[in-house]
């Protein structure tokens, strides 16, 4: 008897567990509550949220009527009915109207938004003042700010007219800490150099997160330009000319030549280094068979490429010399593609001498080549010259040069715009979905090249390792969308390592379910020049250090000498004037995450807004 009842306990054991299971209770339907519904400054509102599976971690965030997100943290996990109730208390400076609540959970992807409202939440301002106002190049100004928390570690900086930041002190950060009052003053002196217009100057503590701006005017006259000028300006042959080119890089090195009036060239000063103020200063003087005519002293910057061309007049009766060989330079193809092949011939040059050569790019930077190429007792030549694979498209110029007789001559070739034959299969598809993507026109040595992803947000996706491009100069990588990926539109970027050439191709994930999460804003989107622009983004860790820049309608690229500090909410918030000399159109202002901070994380956005 003893043994058939030791012999029932398993079964036993396995139905109380059964019964175990089916007493669990079953996960409510998704829904939510607040209390109360409207409120404002120092309330605490109470949300619960069901719907969400037992355990498992839910974030927050809420969400105001500018668009503007707030994170709530911590995050929590679910009860075992798959509730979760949390609080969020109202602050000063939140603006009144219509909120949302979201809870999101990060198995379930189930996302639970609640509706709530601000009422008389009062604007927060912070103190500030500047004396005086205004003054010129060389005035002390004052600055006193207010409103931080008391002891907290501060930091500021100055926007010039143009919207570059700049130190106080060039080159040392700003250290000071507020009173017990929460506020800081000090003086600065406007250098010698300033830009001539609007100023600000920025205090932000470190801590809180707190930014106080003021407004300043630098007055005065703009400075003179650089000084150009060829003394005299004009001479007979024996004259000596002096030439004055101002504009340069400090201390950077240039090189001279003379165009003769015929066209040619004729050697100057081959070394020059700019002084401290940038201006380079040399002398020729005309042989006594020097041709009548207009000249043109030339003055080139090495680092700079800066070239500034100034003619003067060589009097007398000297003819210019006859020359049997017409200085030439044709090109086989004056329109062509990255990696094609020009034949290039050369004639009028010495019998037998060195030519130099090298091409010059829309921008205005030679692509130097090494080899040089004799000439016959002709003084002509031929040879193949290859188009750069990352050549930029426009117009380009082929120049030749004797290293003898120092004759040159020049022509021009246009690069199309390469076809960058870019695709992806399919072009669009749900979570989950495998995009294959393919790009051209890399290097054909076997690239280096690298993958990224940006979502409908603006925020980087880490994409696959890197690839080499094949002798093809062609690249193929894969991508498997995650599971929660966002919906919308998305774009595949790959970057050659050396090339720098960069192809980007837009794809669609269809996710309607998935969430935006915290993101970006500015306020306003559009304004004229003189509007100052707030930026916010979120997602950071607390005290993340985030790197921005600006891009500008031309695609030029203006850049900050600072990094931003996420706040203890994760979130960083700065701003920029747009100067009176703005270009209008479409501007576009990225932040990221700093890949030389001690938290690993990369949260990336680009935010775009126009100025009128």
């Amino acid at each position: 008897m003893a043994k058939r009842y030791i012999s029932l306990l398993p079964v036993i054991a396995l139905v109380a567990l059964i019964g175990s299971l089916l007493a669990v209770a079953p996960v409510r339907a998704a829904g939510g509550t607040v209390t109360p519904s409207a409120g404002g400054l120092g309330t605490r509102f109470h949300f619960t949220a069901t719907g969400f599976t037992a355990h498992e971690w839910v974030h927050f965030w809420a969400t105001g009527p500018d668009g503007r997100s707030y994170p709530r943290y911590p995050s929590l996990k679910a009860e075992t009915d798959g509730s979760v109730v949390w609080s969020w208390d109202v602050e000063a400076g939140m603006r009144n109207g219509q909120w949302t609540m979201t809870a999101f959970g990060t198995d379930s992807d189930q996302r639970v938004e609640i509706s709530f409202t601000l009422v008389d939440v009062p604007a927060v301002v912070l103190p500030a003042s500047v004396t005086p106002s205004s003054g010129p190049r060389g005035t002390t100004f004052s600055f006193t700010m207010g409103g931080m928390v008391p002891g907290e570690r501060l930091g500021a900086w100055l926007t010039q007219p143009d919207g570059r930041s700049r130190d106080f002190v060039p080159g040392e950060e700003f250290r000071a800490y507020a009173d017990n009052n929460g506020s800081t003053s000090w003086l600065w002196a406007a250098p010698r150099d300033a830009q001539l217009g609007q100023w600000q100057a920025t205090l932000r503590g470190l801590d809180s997160g707190r930014q106080v701006s003021v407004g300043f005017v630098i007055t005065g006259e703009p400075q003179a330009g650089p000084s150009r000028s060829v003394q005299p300006a004009a001479g007979p042959p024996g004259t000596t000319f002096t030439v004055v080119v101002g504009g340069l890089n400090p201390e950077e090195e240039a090189g001279s030549w003379l165009t003769r009036p015929d066209g040619s060239s004729v050697a100057a000063t081959p070394y020059l280094r700019a002084n401290l103020q940038g201006v380079v200063t040399w002398t020729w003087t005309a042989p006594s068979d020097a041709p009548s005519g207009m000249w043109q002293a030339v003055t080139k910057g090495q680092d700079s490429q800066i070239q500034v061309v100034l003619p003067f007049t060589v009097g007398g009766t000297n003819a210019t010399p006859p020359d049997p060989n017409v200085v030439q330079v044709r090109l086989s193809n004056s329109n062509v593609r990255p990696g094609d092949t020009i034949r290039v011939e050369a004639s009028g040059f010495a019998a037998d001498e060195k030519l130099s050569y090298w091409a010059t790019r829309p921008d205005g930077l030679p692509v130097h080549s090494e080899t040089k190429i004799g000439a016959n007792s002709q003084g002509a030549a031929s040879w193949e010259y290859q188009v750069p694979q990352n050549a930029l498209a426009g117009v380009w110029t082929m120049t030749v040069r004797g290293d003898d007789s120092r004759r040159s001559a020049q022509a021009t070739f246009t690069v199309q715009a390469a076809d960058p034959s870019s695709r992806v299969t399919p072009s669009s598809g749900p979570p989950g979905t495998t995009f294959t993507f393919s790009a051209e026109g890399f290097l054909d040595d076997y690239e280096k090249v690298f993958f990224w992803f940006v979502d409908p947000n603006g925020r980087s996706v880490d994409g696959p390792e890197p690839k080499n491009s094949d002798n093809n100069n062609r690249v193929t990588w894969t991508w498997t969308a995650p599971k929660d990926a966002l919906g919308g539109q998305w774009q595949a970027v790959a970057l050659g390592e050396s090339s720098r050439v960069q192809r980007v191709i837009p794809f669609t994930i269809m996710n309607a379910e998935a969430p935006s999460g915290p993101g970006a804003s500015v306020n306003p989107e559009r304004g004229a020049p003189g509007t100052t622009f707030t930026f916010t983004a979120s997602g950071y860790e607390k005290d993340e250090r985030v790197g921005y820049w600006l891009n500008q309608p031309d695609g030029t690229i203006i850049r900050f000498d600072r990094e931003l500090i996420a706040d203890r909410d994760g979130v960083v918030r700065w701003t920029w004037i747009a100067p009176a000399s703005a270009q209008r159109g479409l501007y576009t202002m990225a932040a990221r995450s700093s890949q030389n901070d001690k938290v690993n994380n990369d949260v990336s956005y680009t935010i775009r807004f126009t100025v009128e």
